[in-house]
């Protein structure tokens, strides 16, 4: 049975196209120059052997977008885990702390929190307002910037 080894092969290039290939291949989850080529040469060779070089393309851009959505939904679940977390945090301790809140309050307090949200898109936690009511100042505030 013959082995499927990588080869030494030279090729020839022009220093433009090595210097975007070198910028690109990082950006697209690549390990090196050597694996963006080979991939480079894979993509072009099934786009010349297809039968239908638009069927083709269209193929493997399904393929890169159902990539990118794979990732966006992980980064979105992320996000709502950290916001559910929070929301949990918040409605466990809150109630016991909260006296006499009356319809009026509460609705002013729900319009506050919109802004708040807005403002900080969406990068709220139980623990920084805690410390705003308590006086404290906390440093992480001054280090970071909204939706970090």
């Amino acid at each position: 049975m013959k082995e499927n080894k990588k080869e030494k092969v030279p090729i020839w290039m022009y220093p433009d196209m090595v210097k975007r290939a070198d910028a690109a291949y990082p950006l697209h989850d690549i390990s090196s120059r050597s694996e963006f080529v080979c991939k480079a040469v894979e993509f072009y060779l099934g786009f010349l052997q297809s039968e239908s070089s638009q069927e083709y393309v269209n193929k493997t851009t399904l393929s890169f977008l159902e990539n990118q959505m794979g990732k966006l939904e992980a980064r979105i679940c992320r996000q709502l885990f950290r916001m559910c977390v929070e929301y949990s945090l918040m409605a466990n301790v809150t109630p016991g702390q909260v006296k006499g809140m009356t319809d009026e309050l509460m609705e002013k307090l729900r319009k506050k929190c919109v802004a708040d949200v807005k403002s900080t898109i969406g990068n709220i936690r139980y623990d920084r307002i805690y410390a705003f009511h308590q006086g404290i100042l906390w440093r992480e505030e001054a280090l970071h910037e909204p939706g970090d």
